[in-house]
């Protein structure tokens, strides 16, 4: 059955990928990165850059995938455009031990048209070993969180009279914006329990961390937080054990009055470089890129296996002095 990119073809451009990706994040090279990267994965990379460079901080070290796992769908499951295909691989460090795989997700966007990453994040692809990494997992410097339960092996070979994709992708995505009304919510009216999700750290925790900040203001300071589904849908990729894994990105607006009083902002923080290290602010609008891995089986709870919901990569602010 016809796929919509070859392997070898997949791999090249995941190759090109993982050295270009490598040379722009030594350098934090926006320009570099823009080659391979697009929409929301784009977006933020660019604004982690900028973030970077603004503080003096040098670039990551020089990572390499290995162990690459190809899930690309038949022309059956894309006849038309966008096309995608997704890559779940392992860091080169694979020391003893380490038990995450990142996962990018592939787009073309019409005939002919480059292949560029639109998302990536990270899962825990193997159980644990009981033998100690040696060291934090590569995505720690992400602000990224992952569920320390493994998720189950993916579907990479077509199933008879199907494909490698869920059957039941549309219904997967409602996840999405199922988490960002979720989310929504103003300090501290958010609810922790939902139908629709496991509770745990990804979920009622961070509703938990978001209410606890209206306490820790003593409530002087309005916290408003709007989740946003943004960028393509992306492939929704079928697990041995029947559930679906599910990736959204999300843009995160938080908007921030004071209650007769002014704000301020960590010293040094990035939200206090973007308003020029300004102090005694009345209202603050803020925008964070967040991008959550759900699996999400047949029926019941969808469970969160990466985010960085906690903290969220700041794209922009802008207020008002007092």
């Amino acid at each position: 059955m016809a796929r919509v990119i070859g392997k070898e073809q997949a791999e090249k451009v995941f190759n090109n990928y993982a050295f270009v990706n490598s040379v722009a994040e030594a350098a934090s090279d926006g320009a570099r990165i823009a080659t391979v990267q697009t929409g929301a994965l784009l977006e933020q990379t660019k604004a982690r850059y900028e973030r970077r460079i603004a503080k003096s901080k040098a670039g990551y070290r020089d990572y390499t995938f290995t162990d690459s796992v190809f899930v690309i769908p038949t022309e059956r499951e894309q006849p038309g455009y966008p096309r995608s295909f997704v890559v779940f691989s392992r860091n080169d460090a694979a020391r003893a031990g380490e038990r995450a795989s990142a996962v990018h997700y592939f787009v073309q966007a019409e005939a002919g048209g480059p292949w560029l990453a639109a998302a990536a994040s990270w899962v825990n692809g193997v159980p644990p070993t009981g033998v100690g990494a040696g060291a934090e997992p590569p995505y720690t410097g992400l602000g990224i969180k992952v569920r320390d339960k493994e998720i189950a092996a993916v579907n990479v070979e077509p199933v008879a009279g199907g494909g490698v994709l869920s059957a039941t992708g549309a219904e997967g995505r409602k996840v999405c914006e199922r988490y960002a009304d979720y989310m929504s919510f103003t300090a501290p009216r958010g609810e922790r329990e939902s139908e629709y999700f496991v509770p745990g750290a990804h979920t009622s925790e961070v509703v938990d961390l978001r209410n606890g900040e209206d306490k820790d203001a003593d409530g002087l300071v309005r916290h408003r937080f709007d989740y946003e589904a943004t960028g393509a849908d992306l492939p929704v990729v079928k697990l041995a054990d029947g559930k679906s894994l599910v990736t959204c990105a999300f843009v995160r607006k938080e908007h921030l009055v004071g209650r007769d009083a002014t704000f301020n902002f960590k010293k040094g923080s990035d939200t206090e470089d973007l308003l020029g290290g300004k102090r005694d602010w009345s209202v603050v609008d803020t925008r964070w890129a967040v991008t959550v891995v759900f699996e999400v089986p047949e029926q019941g709870p969808a469970d969160v296996v990466a985010s960085n919901s906690r903290v969220g990569q700041l794209l922009s602010a802008e207020g008002t002095l007092d």
